[in-house]
């Protein structure tokens, strides 16, 4: 039977309602999933138009008892949606995607869709209408009162990558690699693997943040004085852990199948590889949350946005996803 899982349509002046709609274009998904999206119906029809989707069947519902099998149910927010926008992120923009994602989260915290998918938002945007958080991650963290208890991971292409820092500047991110934080990253990292994808006994790597892992000290000492007793204290725990590993060098067939996470120290180190091998079929997962939530590995794409050209397929594999932690997550509690 079809489960019910909510999707927040993301920022209308960006390439979410595209993505959203050609995921569900002639598709299988409808076999496995009930898709609930939270946002303006004006802005899914004018896309549906726009793209020439018509085959897909948009249904405005005011509840989800409404919901129907085999259609895009749209619970429709109201807002109005400007076309002559598209391409730019607005504070009309960000505040239609922060008012999507908190529908859409209490749809799933009532119980009555099993997960949720996010379509991508502007930081730029949602920050424009007076938001403090920096992304999904951190505003759904916030919204279900556990702040420090999520992880960022990406998945994909037989990889899975998470961060010990996120959306920090570059400049702050040896700040944040303390011995703590690291501990942290790890143990959640070996709960998701475990309720999230089922794996028993998980394997995780961790990085160095310095070239060579610093050199024992000489190109920096985070590796010293924080990362390794990190990694010791996992083991310690019975966690299967090992590193930090020299960065450059890791990402290699051998390394990647050893190891069921990858632990990163900071954003681009874990996902300039993570996007290379997955091949636009990337999967964003923040784990720890109270709900499952999925989303596509890519942004709003404004440059391309109404102009038929962004790709499904992420958006595919984050709803498979979801669907697939909503059934280990029960199997796990079970």
């Amino acid at each position: 039977m079809p489960q019910p899982i909510a999707i927040s349509i993301g920022d209308v002046n960006g390439i979410g309602p595209e993505v959203i709609l050609k995921a569900f274009d002639r598709s299988e998904l409808f076999d496995v999933v009930l898709p609930i999206v939270h946002g303006p119906l004006s802005a899914m029809r004018w896309y549906a138009e726009r793209l020439g989707l018509r085959s897909v069947e948009l249904r405005a519902v005011r509840d989800i008892s409404e919901a129907g099998t085999g259609v895009l149910n749209v619970l429709d927010s109201g807002e109005d949606f400007d076309a002559a926008a598209i391409g730019t992120p607005s504070a009309t923009s960000g505040r239609i995607a922060i008012a999507a994602v908190e529908a859409a989260f209490a749809t799933v915290m009532r119980n009555e869709a099993v997960a949720l998918v996010t379509a991508p938002l502007s930081k730029e945007a949602i920050g424009m209408a007076g938001s403090p958080f920096h992304g999904h991650t951190d505003m759904l963290a916030a919204l279900s009162g556990q702040p420090d208890d999520v992880i960022m991971l990406l998945t994909g292409s037989n990889l899975r990558v998470g961060l010990v820092t996120v959306h920090v500047p570059l400049a702050a991110v040896a700040a944040g690699v303390t011995q703590a934080a690291v501990e942290k990253a790890i143990r959640l990292g070996h709960r998701a693997l475990r309720q999230d994808f089922g794996l028993a006994d998980p394997r995780i790597a961790v990085l160095a943040l310095n070239p060579h892992a610093g050199d024992g000290g000489y190109i920096g000492d985070e590796e010293r004085r924080h990362i390794i007793p990190a990694v010791r204290a996992a083991q310690s725990e019975g966690l299967r852990v090992d590193g930090p590993f020299a960065a450059d060098g890791f990402f290699s067939a051998h390394n990647k199948q050893l190891y069921d996470l990858v632990l990163a120290m900071y954003h681009d180190q874990g996902l300039i590889p993570f996007k290379i091998q997955a091949m636009a079929r990337g999967v964003n997962v923040s784990s720890g949350l109270p709900l499952v939530r999925t989303s596509p590995d890519h942004g709003t794409a404004y440059a391309i946005a109404s102009h038929g050209l962004a790709s499904a397929e992420s958006m595919k594999e984050a709803v498979l996803l979801a669907r697939s932690i909503a059934r280990n997550r029960t199997a796990h509690t079970a």
